[in-house]
């Protein structure tokens, strides 16, 4: 039986002039622990989807060097426990991801918003995907409360699924800040699109690695800003 994604509190809500008993839906959080033989522990607060893919994802993320992925060991509850091996994936093709219209990326951005989600019953979710431009579709979706999160669970997809993540688009409902950026970098994008803003030093994270950024993907506006892109991975 899945666990419930949210929960019903018992509030107040203020709303044109007049304060009145409210029921609103909260997100749950749990706390997944992972243990990685060698390269020590960690503990995150996470919605309650699929902890192993997160703390794979994680694992492979924020505590292991280049060339190694995490496998599991055992599992305990909401404990892993992890070994790290030798990254099996091939390299991915430098030429990936390869060149797409400004049309098409605007239309690309209107799948990624529109597809169901947490989102609309809480407020609370980020959301981000994985898109194969030679394929033309979204390979895997994730959701939680903390972007990051959302990060390590596509990172877990490219462990389980033997998939290198560098020829592949990285779609964000988030602000690119330079947290968000060096993990983008280290599961090794060439093209991240958000749908939100782009800090400063993200920017320069990317002029430095030679990653397409785009930010202020608002499909309903039609409109999208390409801070970066020496690779002419967006076209007109």
């Amino acid at each position: 039986m899945e666990a419930a994604l949210t929960r019903e509190i018992a509030c107040r809500r203020f709303k044109n002039g007049v304060m009145r008993p409210f029921a609103d839906d909260v997100a749950v959080e749990i706390r997944v622990r992972l243990r990685l033989a060698g390269h020590g522990e960690r503990a995150l607060f996470a919605a309650p989807i699929d902890p192993e893919g997160l703390a794979l994802g994680h694992a492979a993320l924020d505590m292991l060097p280049q060339g190694l992925v995490p496998v599991l060991r055992r599992v305990e509850g909401l404990t892993f426990d992890l070994d790290a091996v030798s990254d099996p994936r091939p390299a991915a093709d430098p030429a990936l991801p390869p060149p797409v219209a400004a049309p098409d990326l605007l239309a690309l951005v209107t799948r990624f918003i529109a597809a169901p989600g947490l989102w609309d019953g809480t407020g609370c979710f980020h959301r981000a995907a994985l898109f194969d431009a030679g394929r033309g579709e979204f390979l895997a979706r994730a959701e939680d409360i903390g972007r990051h999160n959302c990060l390590d669970r596509l990172a877990g997809y490219g462990v389980r699924q033997g998939v290198s993540l560098a020829g592949l688009v990285l779609f964000l409902s988030c602000r690119v800040t330079a947290s968000m950026m060096e993990k983008a970098l280290r599961a090794g994008f060439r093209m991240v699109v958000s749908r939100s803003a782009v800090t400063g030093a993200a920017y320069d994270a990317a002029v430095a690695a030679g990653v397409t950024l785009v930010g202020f993907a608002r499909d309903a506006e039609a409109r999208f800003t390409v801070f970066t892109d020496a690779a002419g991975r967006v076209v007109a």
